[in-house]
């Protein structure tokens, strides 16, 4: 892992468990142990870094998983939707327990946190959701309506966002209540919905 890839995968650490603004570069380049400055060598600022971060999020956790369990012949199209969300799930719940932190998808982190005053992450965000992430949902919703093993007939694509959306709720909501309820909540409503 080259320098840089240190210093985004130490952002997706950070964001997983603090606020954009509780996350500063000084802190982000203790972690990787480098020199403060040489932070701008990568990055022109903290907002170029998080979009940065979203993206190596995406390429090197959300897309390998969701690839690989996509994939998996054994799996009909609702299987593959709750196998995906169980694995996220328990990614987040293992790493808090493991530290003891609070762990959270960096997607809902940064899109609560910044978003709405920043347009080069709402754009990063945007990109990997609605033009990625959720459309991948809907071909696996597309699939399973056809063959039945997905009952609910909303449309495929508006069911696929409401997903994604209650997804992140639920993670939201994880944090308010400080306890994985709302993760195990999430699982049953999906597995009944679809």
């Amino acid at each position: 892992m080259d320098q840089k890839e240190r210093i985004l995968a130490a952002g997706i650490d950070l964001f997983s468990t603090r606020s954009y603004h509780q996350t500063g570069i000084r802190e982000i380049t203790k972690q990787v142990e480098m020199p403060t400055g040489s932070f701008h060598y990568y990055f022109k600022n903290k907002e170029d870094f998080s979009a940065e971060v979203l993206n190596h999020f995406f390429k090197t956790e959300i897309l390998p998983s969701f690839s690989e369990i996509t994939r998996n012949p054994a799996l009909n199209p609702k299987q593959k939707i709750m196998a995906y969300f169980s694995l996220r799930i328990n990614r987040y719940t293992k790493s808090s327990t493991n530290s003891g932190t609070m762990w959270s998808c960096i997607m809902g982190n940064l899109g609560q946190d910044v978003a709405a005053q920043s347009e080069i992450i709402a754009v990063q965000l945007q990109k990997l959701t609605t033009d990625h992430l959720v459309p991948g949902l809907q071909k696996l919703v597309e699939q399973g309506q056809k063959e039945a093993s997905i009952k609910c007939t909303i449309d495929a694509k508006v069911l696929a966002s409401m997903i994604f959306n209650t997804y992140e709720g639920s993670m939201i909501q994880r944090k308010i209540e400080r306890n994985d309820q709302p993760l195990r909540q999430f699982l049953n409503f999906i597995e009944n919905l679809l």
